[in-house]
């Protein structure tokens, strides 16, 4: 570690100067101010502030010293990057929404402080619930715009969401120099990324505005300071952070344990008074002309204000009192506000003895963690955005301990979960249902996590002990040491990764595993016919069901009736699936089914293409047959099979090129891979024609991968076996030779869809092609701001939170028929673990097709993050498509016994919502008469908690827990695609069963109906 040097102590007594320093100029501004009524504070103010600023960078710069002076261009190679990073953060200023209320009161708070000064701001019925940290942001950001004339708009938000901008810079940066301090060069880059682009911190600062990156940084920089030996400095900072939100407090209890244990008795009153001086300091422009108890007034009426058991935040409380509701509702006749106060006993106590067992670097940073993450999950008027801190202090942990990397980003994942949902729902309903199933779901979710973590703390002390108890040459006998070295161990850790993936990437001859052809067998001819044959009976029975259009039937098949009449329309989508339609109706006449023939043909050959692609990925025909199960009885599948639609068309299309691209990279003939090549090009090609948007990436993501695979060593043309390799100048040519033949081939057959448009006489050159695209721009411009009851964010989609009703035939009385766009919740919910498994074990050990299949799956998630018009959930069928490959995978390792034990357990989890949720809402609109009323909401615990004790009970066998985990998934998904079969063919059923099938209604986003 970079040492500590002689200028520690004398930094001290600098900090102590400072303070006293500070102290005694607030005291002279509040006596010049002489409390008068005229009095603004603004010269108080601006002093206070810049000291407030001044220990902040002072932290900074003690954090920095030392690899400055040992001449280490780290910190300045990561603020080069982190300016990269705010550069392209801060444009999003301008273009985000956030939550208009908050954002809105902060830029009054801006506006009036600039304007009237800090004295002023505190006025009697002017409703201001933050305590005066934070407000000096704000008066930076609201002088800010009265100097450049920014009354309003989006430039005025922008100057307001500065400050967290700012702040999650600073914090990136003193994460990166916390952690490069401990000679771990790699472990600060990538501690550094996961604080820079963590999607939930982004969220909080650049979209909603929030103070919780200046909160954690004044937080995270206390511990560093308190590390280092400058209490005086991290009791300041300690004060800082509540001086911004009351949720400084949080930490105090753990310092004040560290203190005790690390400091002298005769520095306490020292580090006491560098706490007092900074909160002084930063209150006293605004105490003037307030009461002396001001400040605590303020603090305990803020907490009274949100008396409330969890305002948005997906906890414990939330679970037992529900959201919003009155923290005196009580739970088991004792009020959820005794409840959870009286947890934050065990847990203080729990933080305390884990200081006092082992008072060290790690188990600080550990019990800081958990004392934040224990009372947002514990305590009572908790926030949604409370979680942040504690992701901040989880960053170092985590890339010592793959558990605690693990714990992490479950815990950013559920962070951004209930940060989008809460303002989504601030957005639309202004609160949300006390019991609100997605928020239950999370909060039980974030509960076990809660409960991992303090099992894997207990479980790692309890291996420590062991290992300590045991006598020395037992320890040498076993390899292992009294102290392992974590920090040493973790950057191998991440080296070993770096230097996997650079191996995986490399342009080397691909593993013989993978290249090893799987023999076809008669077997696989079967499952192929029989796959096929189910998917063509789900798929054409009654295909002229209903015999009017459906849904966007209206647009595809209208404008497959033009071409036929010769009239020439405009619109955005290639003409591919239009012209499928029309032949349809060309060769069979203008009825429902002869419109949907062609959708109903390329649905059914998906689930065939599947099974070739998923048995050349995983070179198993299990796999294989469940991936194309998967997609064969998936409600959205289908459905979109079913009717005149054209997402099926670019998704079989896309499929197909996929599975050219393995053939590609798994064939070791040139001259066939010449030929798989060609075949792949045309595949793109066809895509291309079928719709806007999604056919770009699918070209681009697949023709990547195909150069990556002809640009080895083995490619089309290489050199033969037993010559010398080629060059890399000759693989530069094979892959522009592949590029051509994919973009030439593609380009033809993508101009080829619209020769209709020439040979009807529409379109004279290739200049109308051009004024096509113009007019597409046209048109995707005028429907940006246009709305739709069905439509739904990117970030809903694999929650499925607001699937897309077709059709309706809802009469007055008896039985009605639906058809109902939504996928087999058991499957679509399955896709989370089945690529948070695939991502892991992809970074773990480096694996060409589950590189693929993540991918993919981000990749098509991602594009459509900056388009701006509605979205639908059928825009995340490419997506599903590879987590339904993903998923077969996961199964096939279970069924195995190949999967770890945190993999089966992500898919017991998995089950919680449809067996809790699903048979508790079934029961409740059944209303079974051999169950009470108050039990059919609960019905499905039993259950799951049968599972669950069964997942217990074969745990320490891999190979029968995971068979249990594989059967019990399967089964589950099997029960609730019979279940969901009628919603999906709008066969009828009685109104109560459509009703049960409906597990979450509205109001806002979450509604099945």
């Amino acid at each position: 570690m970079f040492g500590q040097d002689s200028a520690r102590p004398r930094a001290a007594r600098y900090g102590m100067t400072l303070a006293f320093a500070t102290l005694a100029f607030a005291t002279n501004a509040l006596a010049d101010s002489g409390g008068a009524a005229a009095a603004t504070g603004k010269r108080a103010g601006v002093a206070a502030g810049v000291m407030l600023l001044a220990l902040v960078i002072y932290a900074l710069w003690l954090l920095a010293a030392p690899l400055m002076r040992a001449r280490d261009r780290g910190p300045l190679k990561a603020l080069a990057l982190l300016a990269g990073l705010i550069a392209l953060k801060a444009p999003l200023l301008l273009v985000t929404h956030g939550f208009a209320t908050d954002i809105g009161t902060f830029e009054a708070w801006a506006l009036r402080l600039a304007a009237a000064g800090p004295a002023r701001l505190y006025a009697p019925h002017y409703f201001l619930d933050y305590p005066p940290g934070y407000l000096y942001a704000l008066w930076a950001a609201g002088a800010a715009a009265r100097a450049f004339g920014v009354v309003g708009g989006p430039w005025l938000k922008a100057l307001i969401e500065t400050p967290p901008l700012i702040g999650d810079w600073l914090l990136a940066f003193a994460v990166f120099l916390f952690v490069r301090r401990s000679n771990r060069p790699l472990s600060a880059w990538a501690a550094m990324l996961l604080v820079a682009l963590n999607p939930a911190m982004l969220f909080d600062s650049v979209v909603w505005g929030q103070t919780d990156a200046p909160l954690a940084l004044a937080m995270f920089l206390g511990v560093a300071m308190m590390l280092d030996g400058e209490f005086e400095i991290g009791w300041g900072l300690a004060g800082l952070a509540v001086l911004i939100k009351p949720q400084g407090l949080m930490l105090l209890p753990v310092l004040g344990v560290w203190t005790l244990l690390k400091l002298d008795a005769r520095r306490w009153w020292r580090a006491a008074l560098g706490l007092i001086a900074v909160i002084a300091v930063g209150a006293a422009p605004f105490q003037i002309g307030h009461r002396w108890d001001w400040l605590p007034r303020l603090y305990l009426s803020g907490a009274a204000y949100y008396h409330e058991t969890s305002v948005n935040a997906f906890n414990l409380m939330a679970l037992l009192g529900g959201i919003r509701r009155p923290d005196s509702t009580s739970f088991l006749g004792v009020s959820c506000f005794a409840i959870g106060m009286g947890l934050l006993v065990p847990l203080y106590l729990y933080a305390g003895w884990l200081l006092w067992r082992a008072p060290d670097r790690r188990n600080l940073l550990f019990a800081c963690f958990i004392a934040l993450f224990g009372c947002f999950m514990l305590a009572p008027r908790m926030h949604e955005r409370y979680l942040y801190a504690a992701l901040v202090f989880a960053a170092p942990l985590a890339l010592e301990e793959p558990a605690l990397l693990a714990i992490f980003g479950l815990l950013t994942l559920s962070c951004a979960l209930n940060l989008t949902y809460a303002l989504h729902v601030l957005r639309t309903v202004v609160f949300m249902r006390p019991r609100d199933a997605v928020a239950m779901l999370a909060a039980a979710a974030n509960l076990g996590v809660f409960a991992i973590v303090i099992g894997y703390d207990a479980a790692r002390y309890r291996r420590a002990r062991g290992i300590l108890a045991a006598p020395a040459d037992a320890q040498v006998a076993a390899g292992e040491s009294a102290a392992p070295a974590v920090a040493g161990g973790a950057e191998q850790w991440l080296r070993a990764r770096l230097d996997r993936f650079k191996r995986a990437v490399a342009l080397r001859p691909p593993a013989a595993d993978f290249l090893a052809p799987l023999p076809w067998r008669a077997r696989d001819t079967l499952t192929l016919l029989a796959l096929l044959a189910g998917a063509g009976a789900l798929r054409f029975w009654r295909l002229r069901h209903p015999r009017e259009l459906v849904f966007d039937e209206v647009h595809f098949v209208g404008q497959a009736r033009h071409y036929l009449r010769n009239e020439r329309f405009l619109d955005p989508h290639p003409p591919l699936a239009k012209l499928l339609i029309a032949l349809g109706i060309m060769l069979f006449g203008d009825h429902s089914w002869a419109w949907r023939l062609g959708t109903a043909t390329l649905g059914t050959a998906l689930v065939g293409i599947t099974y070739l692609l998923a048995r050349r990925m995983f070179k198993s025909r299990l796999a294989a047959t469940l991936s194309a199960s998967f997609v064969m009885l998936d409600g959205f599948f289908i459905v979109d099979s079913r009717i005149a639609v054209i997402d099926i068309v670019y998704i079989t299309f896309a499929a197909l090129a996929y599975l050219f691209l393995f053939r590609l990279m798994q064939n070791t003939d040139p001259r066939d891979r010449l030929r798989t090549l060609v075949c792949m090009g045309v595949s793109l090609g066809l895509c291309l024609g079928s719709k806007l948007y999604v056919q770009g990436v699918v070209f681009l993501f697949a023709g990547g991968f195909a150069l990556f695979a002809v640009m080895r060593p083995d490619g089309p043309g290489a050199a033969p076996p037993g010559a010398a390799p080629d060059d890399r100048r000759v693989r530069m040519a094979r892959g522009l030779g592949a590029a051509l033949i994919l973009g030439s081939l593609g380009g033809i057959f993508y101009l080829a869809c619209f020769l209709p448009h020439y040979a009807l006489g529409w379109w004279g050159g290739i200049s109308d092609l051009f004024h096509y695209y113009k007019d597409v721009m046209w048109y995707e411009n005028s429907v940006s701001t246009a709305t739709h009851p069905y439509a739904s964010p990117w970030w809903s989609w694999p929650l499925m939170l607001r699937p897309v009703a077709y059709w309706q035939n809802f009469p007055a009385h008896g039985d009605v028929s639906t058809i109902w766009g939504a996928g087999n919740p058991v499957l679509w919910w399955g896709v989370i673990p089945a690529i948070t498994i695939a991502l892991i074990r992809t970074i773990e050990r480096p694996d060409l097709t589950r590189t693929f299949l993540v991918i993919g799956y981000c990749a098509f998630l991602a594009m459509w993050i900056p388009i701006g018009r509605i979205l639908f959930l059928y825009h995340y069928l490419p997506s599903v498509y590879f987590g339904y490959l993903a998923l077969g995978g996961a199964m096939m390792d279970c069924w195995r016994g190949d999967a770890e034990w945190w993999e089966t357990i992500a898919f017991m989890f998995a089950l919680f919502a449809p067996i809790v949720i699903g048979l508790g809402h079934i029961a409740s609109g059944m209303h079974p008469a051999f169950l009470p009323a108050r039990l059919r909401p609960l019905c499905g615990v039993p259950i799951w908690i049968a599972l669950a004790a069964g997942w217990a009970l074969t745990v320490r066998n891999p190979k029968a827990c995971g068979r249990l985990t594989c059967v019990a998934f399967l089964g589950c998904a099997a029960a609730a695609s019979v279940y969901f079969m009628p919603v999906w063919l709008g066969t009828p059923i009685s109104r109560a069963g459509y009703y049960a099938r409906m597990w979450f209604q509205g109001p806002g986003l979450r509604n099945w109906i």
